[in-house]
């Protein structure tokens, strides 16, 4: 597998994981009544930089692990769901942190934190579709 394809596939996914989540998080806000004092959750151009970024590391990573070549006898799916859960357990601490400061509210902090899940998930399922593809 070309290192390359792979952190193009990583970069195309962080930008589609962090996309299709401003499009389900704007449907939700849409139906729910709005309330006074909410965050504006709204995605700024550096946020999509960084999961971007976050997606070609994952591919790197994915490309450095060999396609996750310990796991066997397995659909690319589960493979993908499986490093896109490891990958994610990064997030633990920092939103273990953001918790415990209680500088945000709750909602704020499970909204980040679904952002960069959905990322990891997303970026490990590309990468083990296209490894798969090519092996």
């Amino acid at each position: 597998m070309e290192l390359s394809y792979l952190l193009f596939t990583g970069s195309l996914s962080g930008l589609v994981s962090i996309l299709g989540h401003s499009v389900m998080w704007s449907i939700i806000e849409l139906v729910r009544p709005q309330r006074a004092g909410t965050y504006d959750l709204q995605v700024q151009i550096a946020e999509a930089f960084l999961h971007m970024v976050l997606g070609v590391t994952l591919g790197f990573l994915f490309w450095l692990s060999w396609g996750l070549a310990a796991i066997v006898d397995v659909t690319w799916w589960i493979r993908g769901l499986t490093f896109g859960a490891l990958a994610a357990m990064v997030l633990l601490p920092s939103t273990a942190n953001m918790l415990l400061a209680r500088q945000m509210s709750n909602e704020v902090i499970a909204v980040f934190a679904s952002r960069w899940l959905t990322t990891c998930v997303v970026a490990g399922l590309s990468c083990a579709w296209s490894w798969g593809r090519s092996v």
